[in-house]
């Protein structure tokens, strides 16, 4: 295995969950966390559930930095009252009989249950290796709304790919759910870009 060129090499990625009861500022708190520690959050989601919420954080810092916050994340949990996850994370690598890029594509369609599943069926079926995927339901108001999924995924590709082939049933996958391919499968110059 080999590393992939879009790695950083002065840069690392984690992961930061909090899990617990909701309350005001909780985003900030994670936020100042990762600022005090030198990082840049490159995406977050942070969703309510009843009472409960869940705040996630992809973080990149420099390594020092990132193994200081995962010594320092007990504060986090004492300042929340959440349950605290941090992940330091490493470049993907290339397995063997891959491609060393990252390849990426970006569809937007009716939402339905499944969907994700019979995406990643056909991601399977072509031996495409899922580095990253973001997955997002949205109204779009109207006289009559309409529920839509986003998705986007980057992946590997296998180093023999049919590329007709699987662009051909991508494309039927969003025809039978009145869809757009919003961005080809193309390949994409490392993972912060996509997001």
């Amino acid at each position: 295995m080999t590393t992939s060129p879009s790695a950083n090499l002065e840069k690392q990625h984690a992961a930061l969950w909090l899990i617990g009861s909701d309350m005001p500022g909780l985003l900030r708190l994670g936020a100042e966390f990762v600022r005090n520690h030198n990082g840049n959050i490159d995406k977050d989601i942070a969703d309510k559930f009843g009472e409960s919420a869940v705040v996630f954080m992809s973080v990149t810092a420099d390594p020092k930095d990132i193994e200081q916050m995962d010594k320092d994340k007990g504060s986090l949990k004492d300042a929340s009252g959440c349950g605290v996850v941090f992940q330091p994370m490493q470049e993907p690598t290339v397995p063997e009989g891959y491609q060393p890029d990252l390849y990426g594509f970006d569809i937007v369609t009716d939402d339905k249950a499944g969907l994700i599943a019979e995406i990643s069926e056909i991601v399977d079926q072509f031996g495409m290796l899922i580095v990253g995927h973001t997955g997002e339901r949205r109204v779009v108001p109207g006289p009559r709304p309409l529920i839509q999924g986003g998705q986007k995924f980057i992946v590997m590709l296998p180093g023999e790919f049919d590329y007709a082939g699987f662009n051909q049933k991508l494309g039927d996958i969003v025809k039978n759910h009145n869809g757009q391919t919003v961005t080809p499968l193309r390949v994409v110059p490392g993972l912060l870009w996509w997001w």
